[in-house]
């Protein structure tokens, strides 16, 4: 390995600000809380406004650059985290997003050398609903092909190098392309994704608009029709736990008119 590459970071964290600025203080904190210090800190931000920024200024001597966006599409704010990352492995977090122990980036190094730089590395994470307790979720292969599919992008650390042979995060996608690239590095031949059962991350709960629900569910459709065929496309939406979602629906309905 030659002397640029192990002076690269293992991994670049990029914060997106896109909602919920008041939340960056307790993001910020959990990065540089880390005893493993082989990481740098990118900021994409939509908005440019002090009062917005406010949060950063503690940490305003740990972060590599903060970079606004006119534009909004998460792809695009991905993509721009990934063209200013020098990092092996990204990560991307959003405002209330915390790594639960100073011990993280830690294990996730061990977990890299050991498995010997996989192109992805997905641990589990906790399901969290407006009505119900949180659920730890471990996501694998068997996850997946259940019709199941990651919660929460915050979960995954992908290879620099890898997402960039992909041709990087589609723009057709809103609200998903993370997603896309998982399903993408699932396709690959030579494929090395390494899953923990561990919980790394958490992330403060965000009441989503409907409209945003339905994009999400019909852009999952579009991923898994793209990258797998009509038939997977079919098989996953009869499999799905639609239950679970009518649960949440009658939650919220029961709340909405006897438990205001």
């Amino acid at each position: 390995m030659d002397k640029e590459n192990i002076d690269k970071p293992i991994v670049s964290i990029v914060v997106l600000l896109r909602d919920f600025f008041h939340l960056a203080n307790i993001t910020m904190k959990s990065i540089v809380d880390q005893r493993e210090k082989s990481y740098e800190i990118i900021v994409i931000s939509i908005s440019n406004q002090k009062r917005n920024l406010i949060m950063l200024k503690p940490y305003m001597d740990k972060i590599k650059t903060v970079e606004y966006s006119k534009e909004t599409n998460l792809a695009v704010l991905m993509n721009k985290g990934l063209n200013l990352s020098q990092g092996k492995y990204i990560q991307f977090l959003f405002s209330g997003d915390i790594l639960i122990s100073k011990y993280i980036l830690s294990y996730l190094k061990d977990l890299i050398i050991e498995k010997k730089y996989p192109h992805l590395i997905s641990s589990a994470f906790l399901r969290r609903d407006e009505f119900l307790n949180p659920e730890a979720i471990s996501f694998s292969f068997d996850y997946f092909k259940r019709g199941k599919i990651p919660m929460n992008i915050q979960s995954c650390w992908f290879s620099v190098e890898s997402v960039q042979k992909l041709k990087k995060f589609n723009l057709r996608y809103k609200i998903q392309p993370g997603f896309d690239m998982i399903c993408k590095i699932f396709l690959k031949k030579d494929k090395k994704v390494v899953f923990s059962n561990r919980v790394l991350t958490d992330y403060q709960f965000k009441k989503i608009p409907s409209k945003l629900i339905l994009l999400k569910a019909f852009e999952n459709l579009k991923i898994i029709y793209k990258n797998f065929g009509l038939f997977k496309t079919i098989y996953w939406w009869a499999i799905h736990d639609h239950f679970r979602m009518l649960k949440l629906f009658m939650l919220s309905l029961k709340r909405a008119f006897w438990n205001p």
